[in-house]
């Protein structure tokens, strides 16, 4: 029921109280008995009717609203789940997208580091090449000087160890001081204890001018360095011991010399090795990794595009969220303002009907009156309604 159905009720029974001709006529009915109480109970039903039906109507809005509340909280529910479920969902799709490019940085780092891992085994290969070529060359140099140094030490030994085995005893002056001018072509090859050895032994006779002299500093030589005599066959056997002592300082070098340069050579060709194998494992792991680089470029396509999708449904179902709690409270203010509006109007329904009553009750204690107050009545009545709308 509307206000302004209750508004024209009203308006019609403040008109009837109000009009003369009609005032007498309810008097005349009030005053006929019977007939008069029939249309009183007729018009206040008229009003009760109106009330009850309001009243109803107010009963089937509160069931209405419960139901309505019920099945929107229930929805709200569900939308809620929903739009987690999805927000779920496009989290864990940005959680793909950021591990795929993850992977994607990664990988490329790890390519460009077997590259350069390559270019540096190439770079040390060509140095150690170049280093090996270097050594070699100086064991070839070197081995040559220890080769010259044993071939000159067999040259000495021909050339004064005759001069030193002369019968008389003596050594020949000229080969004495030819073999020390010899050994200083090589002194850098004998180490010092050898070479003083040798120049003291020379030493005695660089002062002599013939080879009687020579030989006698050789004998006196002895004599300091023994305590005895030495003959002939001490002198030689002094320089024996001597160019043998050279000869075998010499071989010692030479195999020294030759098992630095087979175990430098093992140690570059144990490399090499090591090296090429490690250059097998980065081609088959860059191969491998080149492969992988290429499905994790198209499965990151794919992951945004699925991150998008997933984000959008998210979004969709959280409008949805929304708006089904915007509609629920636009149905709850809805439902409130009816109420308000259907409690004015059965305050309006009682107020006509006090005001009825009043006025039958008026009309039949005193007509004469009433007939007065009736204008003044309908004024009240229009004062009320109006105060009611407002």
């Amino acid at each position: 029921m509307r206000t302004s159905t209750v508004l024209l009720l009203i308006c019609i029974a403040s008109s009837v109280f109000a009009a003369p001709n009609t005032s007498a006529k309810v008097i005349e009915l009030l005053q006929s008995g019977s007939k008069a109480a029939d249309a009183v109970d007729s018009a206040l039903q008229v009003l009760y009717d109106l009330e009850a039906a309001n009243s109803d109507a107010q009963d089937a809005a509160d069931e209405l609203n419960r139901t309505q509340q019920a099945a929107g909280e229930a929805e709200i529910e569900d939308l809620r789940q929903i739009a987690e479920a999805n927000q779920a969902s496009g989290n864990a799709a940005t959680e793909h997208r950021k591990y795929l490019e993850s992977e994607i940085a990664d990988t490329e780092a790890y390519l460009e580091w077997i590259e350069n891992r390559r270019a540096e085994i190439h770079a040390r290969e060509e140095e150690l090449q170049d280093q090996r070529c270097y050594s070699n060359s100086i064991f070839v140099r070197a081995l040559k000087n220890l080769a010259d140094g044993l071939q000159a030490i067999d040259l000495l030994r021909n050339d004064v160890l005759p001069a030193a085995d002369r019968a008389d005893g003596t050594v020949e002056l000229v080969s004495i001081k030819d073999a020390t001018k010899k050994l200083s072509a090589y002194k850098n090859l004998f180490n010092e204890q050898a070479i003083a050895e040798f120049e003291q032994l020379a030493g005695h006779v660089e002062d002599a001018t013939d080879n009687a002299q020579a030989g006698l500093e050789l004998l006196r030589a002895g004599d300091a360095a023994t305590g005895r005599g030495v003959s002939g066959g001490d002198v030689n056997e002094q320089i024996h011991n001597l160019l043998t002592k050279f000869e075998d300082q010499l071989e010692a070098e030479i195999e020294n010399l030759k098992e630095n340069e087979i175990k430098a050579a093992w140690a570059l060709a144990v490399w090499l090795q090591d090296s090429e194998e490690e250059l097998n494992n980065l081609a088959n792991e860059e191969e491998r990794r080149e492969t992988y680089l290429e499905k994790l470029n198209i499965s990151v396509q794919a992951a945004r595009a699925q991150e998008a999708k997933a984000w959008e449904i998210f979004h969709q179902s959280a409008q949805a969220y929304a708006d089904s709690i915007a509609e629920l409270q636009r149905k709850g203010d809805a439902y409130i303002a009816d109420k308000h509006q259907r409690e004015d109007e059965n305050a309006l329904i009682a107020e006509v009907i006090k005001l009825f009553r009043e006025q039958v009750a008026n009309l039949a204690r005193n007509p004469s009156t009433a007939r007065n107050q009736n204008v003044s009545d309908r004024g009240q009545i229009e004062s009320n309604v109006n105060a009611a709308i407002n």
